[in-house]
């Protein structure tokens, strides 16, 4: 999800933006380690670029609020290191023509989308030793990666002390449910382990969704421009 302007106090927005300055700049060099000429990368990252872009524009109902797609960890795997900076300007694009997030919280915004994308690339790198299926691969990397926002959000909220009225409607609904409403329960006397543990079930049906579609994804492109993964098939033989 996207977290709004005016949300977040001073502070944290300018640790985002700092950090996430930090990445861009990480990035950028991982990637040119990887590849001596980025320019040939340029229409395979334009492409991605612009399926962040409209990814957001697929929501996933999650009474009282709504999910989207981010589909961050396909990406990391797609294009490696470079995908962070593919995020911050899919985010950018957003916040500009959509209205999507915002300016000032764009870089709160690009941790939460880049940092599991990187995690992404190297989850899918290690997975890939291990011989198992391409689709197993990209379905647990995609599911990790939505895991990872959801833990980075949890920490964002914690941190900022936000109040997010959604998790306290969610709450009431999981009041209905024997194990759920046990484990709410416990956790209503640390509000930071309750915070975390009801964004996690919030974003289970994203965690869901992305496995599935890079599950599908990820056999088909390995038949049909396998040039993609190639460095993932150099790994498995190194």
């Amino acid at each position: 999800m996207h977290i709004s302007d005016g949300v977040l106090p001073t502070n944290v927005l300018a640790a985002g933006w700092i950090l996430t300055i930090i990445l861009l700049g990480v990035s950028i060099v991982w990637a040119k380690r990887q590849t001596s000429d980025l320019t040939e990368k340029v229409p395979q990252i334009a492409v991605v670029t612009a399926a962040l872009f409209v990814a957001c524009m697929f929501k996933i109902p999650m009474p009282p609020t709504s999910l989207h797609l981010m589909l961050a960890g396909l990406a990391g795997v797609l294009l490696g290191p470079i995908a962070f900076v593919c995020v911050f300007i899919s985010l950018l694009l957003q916040a500009i023509l959509l209205q999507f997030g915002g300016v000032t919280v764009l870089g709160v915004n690009s941790l939460l989308m880049g940092v599991p994308a990187l995690a992404g690339y190297v989850i899918f790198a290690l997975l890939s030793k291990a011989k198992l299926p391409s689709w197993l691969n990209g379905a647990a990397t995609s599911f990790i990666a939505v895991t990872i926002t959801a833990i980075l959000l949890g920490i964002v909220f914690y941190v900022s002390g936000v109040d997010f009225g959604s998790l306290n409607a969610m709450l009431a609904r999981v009041e209905n449910i024997p194990v759920l409403s046990t484990i709410a329960d416990t956790l209503q006397s640390t509000p930071g382990l309750l915070t975390f543990f009801m964004i996690f079930l919030m974003n289970i049906p994203l965690m869901i969704a992305e496995a599935v579609i890079s599950a599908f994804i990820i056999p088909f492109i390995e038949k049909v421009k396998p040039e993609m993964l190639e460095q993932y098939k150099i790994n498995k033989e190194t």
